[in-house]
């Protein structure tokens, strides 16, 4: 298997998975009662857990400048999770409906490497927008089911 491929199947088809069991379980907890500090607690100390082991397996350098992003991006991420998990327990919202929706972060995702990191140079970006577009009209029609 190419480097190339292994890397889509480890940061892409794994993490997929991942993130498919995550919204399930975070349905789940919310349907069981817990609330969305609570769940943030459990989900920092789970990270805090994962990441020792990561940082154990596969040592890494850092200095202030990478953890500075690295901090950033753990609060914007957290901040989404725990609007999602108090979305599902205020207002019982399906996650069926929730999770195409929050997904269309996608969107951004690609808009944002394209311009910042000049990813545009690197990719065929009509390919890559219209296969995003067909991204945003499959959440739209799936939030409307």
């Amino acid at each position: 298997m190419s480097p190339q491929v292994m890397g889509l199947v480890v940061g892409g088809l794994v993490p997929a998975v991942a993130y498919a069991l995550f919204a399930i379980w975070t349905k789940s907890g919310s349907q069981a009662g817990i609330g969305a500090g609570p769940f943030m607690v459990l989900i920092g100390t789970a990270c805090v857990l994962v990441g020792g082991l990561f940082s154990w397996l596969l040592p890494a350098d850092w200095n202030p400048r990478s953890a500075a992003w690295s901090f950033a991006a753990g609060v914007v991420w957290a901040a989404g999770t725990g609007l999602v998990s108090f979305a599902l327990t205020r207002y019982g919202i399906p996650i069926s409906k929730l999770n195409p929706i929050y997904n269309t972060n996608t969107l951004i995702t690609v808009l944002l490497g394209l311009v910042v990191f000049s990813e545009w140079k690197q990719v065929n970006a009509l390919q890559l927008l219209g296969g995003a577009t067909l991204i945003l009209v499959g959440s739209l029609l799936v939030s409307r089911a």
